[in-house]
């Protein structure tokens, strides 16, 4: 890497840099996402003119993530293409690739760089504000296949084209899998509607006996132990059930100091703050034991089958009601109080459950599906830049081959 690129690490950022005379543009990690960059929410600060010659970017400077709290996205990179007019400079959470000028293309190195990311080559580091990061001296020590620069172009321009293919039919699969669910969410939302079928209306309130949520540990994320108890966090509160693959986990002391708020097979989780505000789904026993923090609400039923409940939060007569308690507030969240008045219209027929479940059910299944055809496609567009950069297939002779 060392005879093909230059590698730098960002500037340093600091408050007194946030005013001045010289507030310049600059990109962060959060700005570098896979295959591009996101420009949505650009910072500020003052570069004084030496700085700007040191850390300003030019067209085919790679950024690469150097610091980030997911070890996945440590390695991340993207091509600079002057897609903000002026001086833009880079923060110290990114490194910068510069092609050396006659060696190296800009667009070659960013494929390349995504290559090293997948594969594993780029390996990130914790430190002990649990942030994963990347060394540049273990990076310029990296090996690197380079052809000549025109074969450099010719890979890149192929990869360009096929993964712009193949990000295409990503996108509109995943389409389906939105469409797919509005159509089931929308069977669902019809049988539970109080004009729907025979019921009453009842508050959350009347069918359980705990309303409750836990708390954030004493030093946050440095709480975490490798095992332990699982500590569900709202990114693991899902419609469809518990995602587990990214679970924090707690010590059993510090389980037994939040005793209070340990979850119960059969307990109705609810996300009460944040993006994710009304996801829900039932605890069941293989995520036992755990524990939750604050962003997650713990409804134990005792009136009502646990899944009936759920389905319930699910609804649309409920999830408006949602939506209408954050009018006027200054924060996405629900207190225990409002989540006791939650209002539902529960139907007598019990043919309806089942034939809800059903529904959910053919939903996710197809959901599924659709979301296999994209795991394969992700997968062979992987396999395509790992080839065409390291030499593996000669672009002038590949066909499309990309997976139906």
């Amino acid at each position: 890497m060392a005879q093909v690129a230059e590698v730098r690490l960002g500037r340093q950022r600091a408050p007194q840099y946030e005013h001045g005379d010289h507030l310049i543009p600059y990109l962060r990690s959060a700005n570098v996402v896979d295959g591009g960059l996101d420009l949505t929410d650009v910072k500020s600060m003052n570069f004084e003119p030496a700085e700007q010659a040191i850390f300003g970017l030019s067209d085919g400077d790679v950024l690469m993530t150097e610091g980030s709290g997911s070890a996945e996205t440590v390695g991340t990179s993207a091509v600079w293409c002057g897609e903000l007019p002026g001086t833009v400079c880079f923060q110290n959470t990114l490194l910068r690739l510069r092609p050396r000028s006659g060696v190296t293309d800009g667009r070659f190195l960013a494929w390349w760089a995504r290559h090293a990311h997948a594969s594993g080559q780029i390996a990130a580091v914790s430190s002990g504000a649990n942030i994963q990061h990347i060394g540049s001296d273990g990076l310029k020590d990296l090996k690197i296949h380079v052809p000549d620069l025109h074969e450099q172009r010719r890979i890149a321009d192929f990869l360009d084209d096929r993964v712009a293919r193949i990000d295409q039919i990503i996108v509109a699969r995943l389409g389906q899998v939105d469409l797919f669910s509005e159509w089931i969410s929308s069977s669902v939302n019809g049988l539970l509607a109080p004009d729907g079928v025979p019921g009453r209306w009842l508050r959350v309130k009347d069918v359980a006996s705990k309303v409750g949520s836990g708390k954030t540990p004493r030093g946050g994320a440095d709480a975490y132990v490798e095992e332990g108890v699982a500590f569900l966090r709202s990114q693991n509160v899902h419609n469809d059930g518990l995602r587990l693959d990214d679970v924090a986990f707690i010590s059993e002391d510090l389980d037994e100091e939040m005793s209070g708020t340990r979850v119960r097979g059969g307990d109705v989780l609810l996300n009460i703050t944040g993006g994710s505000l009304g996801r829900c789904c039932v605890a069941d026993e293989t995520a036992l034991p755990a524990n939750v923090s604050q962003h997650v609400c713990i409804i134990r039923p005792t009136r009502i089958d646990p899944s009936n409940l759920a389905l319930l939060l699910r609804s649309k007569v409920v999830q408006d009601q949602v939506r209408l308690a954050q009018v006027g507030g200054n924060r996405e969240g629900l207190n225990f109080e409002q989540v006791r008045e939650l209002r539902f219209w529960h139907p007598e027929d019990p043919r309806v459950w089942s034939l809800c479940r059903s529904r959910e059910e053919q939903g996710l299944k197809g959901a599924a599906i659709i979301r296999s055809s994209v795991s394969v496609l992700q997968t062979y567009k992987q396999s395509l830049i790992t080839a065409a950069v390291t030499g593996e297939i000669d672009v002038t002779t590949a066909g499309c081959g990309i997976p139906g």
